[in-house]
């Protein structure tokens, strides 16, 4: 069973690597005005995976460099995301304990109630800054991103089965 070997360090973080720069092209696809408000935020639910399977190594740092990145290729307000990643990396690394025992379908209500409230607080926090917003089209981001999660879940299942 040569196929089945276990993850290395090396290839490990080459898999971290990969799957952000992925999720990070996945984000930057452009899409018509009619379906934008559908595209899931491909970047935190990277974050909130890794977090979620290995918090030991992914943790509250990690939210906050993938927010910077994040930051930085959006060219959105410095620290928008890096402080929405963090707050919703958070929960995540504080349940990581129980989450790792919940089956997809709780981790899938799980990400769709983080993926709400972000949208909520990124919505609130351009209406602080003058930007008009509007709040009907933060369930849809969500709606996609739980349906995308699940192959997201069973990636990093994956990973980290191999990697123990």
């Amino acid at each position: 069973q040569k196929w089945k070997r276990p993850v290395t360090s090396k290839r490990y973080y080459l898999i971290v690597i990969v799957s952000l720069i992925l999720a990070s092209v996945l984000q930057l696809i452009p899409t018509s005005a009619a379906w934008l408000p559908w595209k899931p935020n491909f970047l935190l639910l990277m974050v909130i995976g890794w977090i979620t399977f290995q918090p030991n190594h992914w943790g509250i740092g990690f939210a906050a460099f993938v927010g910077f990145l994040t930051d930085l290729v959006f060219r959105s307000p410095l620290g928008l995301h890096v402080f929405l990643f963090v707050f919703i990396g958070a929960v995540p690394y504080l349940l990581s304990g129980w989450l790792i025992y919940f089956n997809v379908i709780h981790r899938c209500v799980l990400v769709f109630i983080l993926i709400i409230f972000s949208g909520f607080l990124s919505n609130f926090m351009y209406s602080v800054w003058g930007v008009p917003v509007g709040y009907g089209d933060v369930p849809l981001g969500a709606i996609s991103s739980v349906l995308i999660w699940p192959l997201i879940d069973r990636f990093l299942v994956k990973v980290h089965e191999k990697r123990r």
